[in-house]
């Protein structure tokens, strides 16, 4: 039998129609909305902010889900909003390019413009000549009067058909208030979901929210939720003075026992029939992985997919835990090798001093040819959105530490020096 023929025939006999674990969240809502668990709290809160038209910030350590709850918020702000019969438009809008105010404000125009094309002769003209990006619409869902617009942006550039219309050159702001204020009067309520923007620099996101106080405070019935990282205590202290944000909301590290709940969700997804077990895998081993996922459903997600696929390969009959610590050293053995020998060199000097803080001892520093925790920093970002660290915050702050999956006694320089 052909690998892939024996990969597959173990997956249906653990009835499983393929492997449901990915790394990145599903662009589905209503798929996603299967899997997601636990935030309840957090959806308590934000959806009656949103509702009422406020402002909300959502924080949290890479991978820690905060596209995850986005999508589910906004689907279920979607169902909870047609019971009442209201008209509400709801935008998605992710990966909006630039680092300027301005370049901020002509994605939102694009975006605006697109989605009341239908209804409003200036907003479809504004979507045909807005020279700079490109707007692709990812998916369009409707229930009742509510509808969710889902837009990602390029850029492009092309020739506008009416050379008077806006160019590259207009200034959006004022354009942008002006066609939201005139979507209030087609939409009772407007929520708009700006995501990755936890992606730029902090201080590029406060500039552009210091810029931007009429277009967050002034909308009676407009809401905004964004997702955001880390700020600098004065960079907080801004946050709080400029008053934009009802709620500000970090996502904490998940418990082992909410993670184990979405494990058997993910299975549930692809499987045959419904079960309330985390089969294939034995329980003894989810314990593991929830352990070595640290609270992050992204590792987690990455931690299980590895394994369910090496475990099918192997013609495993059950993922038990003598079959987990198998394929759990070959995954850090693989892992660890096909790193680089600078990021192999900054996670083993991460290890050895229990992670990396802004507290770094001048020793570590030493050993990582560098005068301050700023010059690692952008490095150990880089990393974080990969998957090689993990982002740990308490009250002293935050710390990086390396995947479960970085294993340093498979280095040789990493034994020489111990």
């Amino acid at each position: 039998m052909s690998r892939l023929g024996k990969h597959n025939l173990r997956l249906k006999e653990w009835g499983l129609k393929e492997n449901p674990f990915r790394t990145t969240p599903l662009d589905n809502p209503e798929e996603l909305a299967q899997i997601f668990y636990g935030r309840d709290q957090v959806l308590d809160i934000a959806i009656p902010t949103l509702y009422e038209g406020r402002n909300i910030l959502i924080r949290g350590a890479w991978g820690i889900g905060k596209t995850a709850l986005i999508f589910n918020l906004i689907n279920q702000l979607q169902q909870e909003v047609a019971t009442i019969g209201e008209k509400m438009l709801v935008l998605y809008l992710s990966s909006i390019p630039g680092d300027s105010p301005n370049e901020f404000y002509r994605a939102l125009l694009l975006g605006i413009a697109d989605s009341l094309a239908e209804e409003d002769a200036e907003a479809r003209e504004i979507a045909t000549t807005l020279l700079g990006y490109s707007i692709q619409r990812t998916k369009t869902a409707t229930e009742g009067q509510v509808k969710i617009v889902f837009l990602s942006f390029g850029r492009r550039q092309e020739s506008p058909s009416n050379q008077v219309n806006p160019t590259d050159n207009i200034d959006a702001y004022p354009l942008l208030i002006r066609l939201l204020n005139r979507a209030e009067t087609i939409y009772s309520r407007i929520v708009i979901a700006i995501d990755d923007f936890d992606k730029k620099d902090p201080i590029v996101v406060q500039t552009i929210l210091e810029s931007s106080l009429d277009l967050f405070r002034m909308g009676k019935h407009r809401g905004f939720i964004m997702t955001g990282r880390g700020f600098t205590e004065l960079q907080e202290a801004t946050l709080k003075v400029l008053g934009i944000f009802s709620e500000d909301i970090p996502l904490e590290p998940m418990s082992q026992d909410d993670l184990k709940h979405i494990v058997i969700n993910y299975l549930n997804s692809v499987r045959y029939e419904q079960r309330n077990d985390t089969y294939p895998f034995t329980d003894e081993v989810i314990d593991l992985i929830t352990k070595y996922a640290q609270g992050i459903p992204r590792q987690l997600n990455l931690i299980c997919e590895k394994v369910l696929r090496k475990a099918a390969s192997n013609d495993e009959k059950i993922i038990d835990k003598k079959a987990f610590n198998f394929i759990w050293q070959t995954m850090q053995q693989e892992f660890t090798h096909q790193l680089s020998p600078q990021l192999r060199h900054l996670l083993y000097v991460a290890y050895e001093a229990g992670g990396i803080s802004e507290n770094i001892s001048d020793r570590t520093l030493d050993k990582l040819n560098a005068l301050t925790f700023v010059e690692v920093l952008p490095q150990l970002k880089t990393m974080e959105e990969q998957g090689l660290v993990i982002r740990q915050e308490d009250e002293k702050g935050f710390r990086f530490s390396p995947s479960p999956l970085f294993e340093p006694k498979l280095i040789a320089e990493a034994e020489s020096e111990s």
